[in-house]
């Protein structure tokens, strides 16, 4: 009864908000990705200037587990309220450093504000949605991201053509949603007051969470090693612009959305680990196309299967995360989620810088088969364990 309550209250305004706030956080190291070579030139990074991506990751992994914990004893709503402001300061702030290491403490810092709004975020769908609607919601979410990701770098391409500066003006979308969170999101209580019984039964069967976290850790570490290394790879290697490179990483994004929309179909058929399995494929496939060759085409295709990888993968993560989880430990579950999917961005950049050139696709290919090929044997162990 409370279920149906919260699910009326909030409302589709209250419902765009959070994937408003949703979008944010993907977004933010890849808004200005398409401003990479500028920034390493002005800030004298060079090929460093990929960790600039990555550095708000790093922020995410320091202080998830704190927002986490701070969600189960408080609840979702200030935590987003605090974070959303936080992002849209601290992000427009960011074009205007007067140095390297005064930008790495505001992208620091950024990734602190991403980690309020991501974990907050997956934690009020949690508290108003549950079974089959939630995971529907998570989805939506998923392709929210993945759209913001399409409308953002399409922009930021464009931006970059202007100045290294202007993609840093994107951030500014963290007030927009900060202000929507405060005339539309009813507050909610802790997770443990908002959730059925029945969910409380259904935590902790099949493959554990640990596992589900490394999982989250991988996928990210995939995705964030092709949206790294593709705008120096496209721009240095193969001679394309910022507003290319700000199209063609848009086009990622926008395939992931329509496989988001697809995934709780595919999970329906063939369950989370055969839509992983695939998701882990697809990565690989476009790593091997990404080595084989740059010709347009094959680009083109690739870019299908990296967008495949990621809208299969990544809305995947924290539904099994929130469905596995006692009410009680929701929140700080969730956070650990949101800081496996971070960290797995921050050490891709350590993968690009180990390792260069189509080397570095060959090598992020072999892991993402690997992945795949183990996911179904360490499944159905689990279940059979469990069953």
């Amino acid at each position: 009864m409370e279920q149906r309550q919260n699910t009326r209250k909030i409302g589709i305004p209250g419902v765009v908000a959070i994937m408003l706030a949703s979008s944010l956080t993907v977004m933010v190291g890849n808004a200005i990705t398409p401003a990479l070579p500028q920034l390493g030139e002005v800030y004298g990074l060079g090929n460093y200037a990929s960790w600039l991506v990555t550095a708000p990751a790093l922020g995410v992994v320091a202080s998830a587990v704190f927002f986490g914990k701070l969600i189960d004893r408080k609840g979702p709503y200030w935590v987003a309220f605090f974070g959303l402001l936080l992002y849209g300061i601290f992000g427009v702030a960011g074009g205007y450093m007067p140095n390297a290491v005064a930008i790495f403490v505001d992208r620091f810092l950024l990734g602190v504000a991403t980690a309020a709004i991501m974990s907050s975020a997956v934690a009020l769908i949690a508290a108003f949605f549950q079974g089959e609607r939630q995971l529907r919601l998570i989805a939506v979410q998923g392709m929210s991201m993945e759209f913001g990701g399409v409308i953002f770098l399409s922009i930021s391409g464009v931006l970059a053509d202007i100045s290294w500066r202007c993609p840093f003006y994107i951030y500014g979308l963290g007030i927009l949603a900060f202000l929507l969170l405060i005339f539309f999101v009813p507050r909610c209580g802790r997770a443990a007051e908002e959730q059925s019984q029945e969910e409380s039964q259904g935590a902790g069967k099949g493959v554990p969470i640990p596992l589900v976290l490394l999982i989250a850790f991988l996928g990210m570490l995939m995705f964030f090693t092709a949206m790294v290394s593709l705008p120096i790879y496209l721009q240095t290697e193969l001679g394309y612009s910022p507003s290319f490179t700000g199209y063609y990483l848009a086009a990622l994004d926008l395939i992931a959305v329509l496989a988001a929309g697809f995934m709780p179909n595919i999970v329906r058929k063939i369950q989370e680990k055969g839509c992983l399995t695939i998701a882990f494929c697809c990565y690989g496939i476009a790593f091997l196309l990404y080595f084989l060759s740059g010709h347009a085409v094959v680009l083109w295709i690739a870019v299908f299967f990296a967008g495949l990888g990621f809208g299969c993968s990544t809305p995947l993560f924290n539904s099994l995360i929130v469905n596995k989880s006692t009410p009680e430990k929701k929140g700080l579950n969730i956070s650990f989620c949101t800081m496996a999917m971070f960290l797995g961005q921050f050490l891709s950049a350590l993968l690009v810088s180990a390792f260069s050139g189509t080397t570095l696709f060959l090598v992020a290919f072999i892991i993402a088969f690997v992945i795949a090929a183990c996911i179904l044997p360490v499944a159905g162990r689990y279940h059979r364990i469990r069953g």
